[in-house]
């Protein structure tokens, strides 16, 4: 016989980002036991028939198209409106090759942190952490005083304070 807590267990493994207050009502639980259990799953490494389902799982999703656009039909006009953009852009991000070094530098350590102390992180508490690295990344290689960088990471947080709040965007 499946206990309840099995079943929230699969249901968080097979919908890691579902709604915390709708899996409390679906199984009759307090939200701080469905947060607990929440946890516990996102902290336990698939292994066995878990990472073979995973896996299956991921194969038999449709391959994402990438559009490569084709250069050679590109006019002066659209080589020159890049060109301006990316210069323009490098005023306030600097040098697109040191601020890459600085800000893969930064994810690398924090991931090995992570790895090294067991910390696992939902696929949005994560995201979030990179988006804020690029932006304390462009701040520090480039121009400090571009207000967007600065409100950028405040949302970005602010995406995964909410949703652990119960509030998705």
């Amino acid at each position: 016989m499946t206990t309840v807590t099995a079943k929230i267990r699969e249901h968080f493994r097979k919908n890691p980002d579902a709604d915390v207050k709708k899996a409390a009502a679906k199984f009759a639980q307090p939200i701080s036991r469905i947060y607990q259990l929440r946890k516990e799953v996102q902290q336990t490494p698939l292994s066995g028939d878990d990472l073979l389902a995973y896996a299956k799982q991921l194969s038999e999703l449709p391959p994402v198209p990438v559009q490569v656009p084709d250069l050679a039909v590109w006019t002066a006009e659209d080589k020159g409106v890049i060109v301006a953009t990316l210069n323009e852009r490098a005023k306030d991000y600097g040098k697109f090759k040191d601020g890459a070094a600085l800000m893969q530098g930064i994810k690398r350590l924090l991931a090995d942190h992570a790895a090294k102390h067991d910390k696992t992180f939902s696929d949005d508490q994560w995201e979030a952490l990179e988006m804020i690295v690029h932006k304390i990344g462009r701040i520090v290689n480039g121009n400090p005083d571009k207000v967007d960088h600065w409100v950028d990471i405040a949302g970005y947080a602010k995406l995964v304070a909410d949703r652990l709040e119960g509030v998705e965007r």
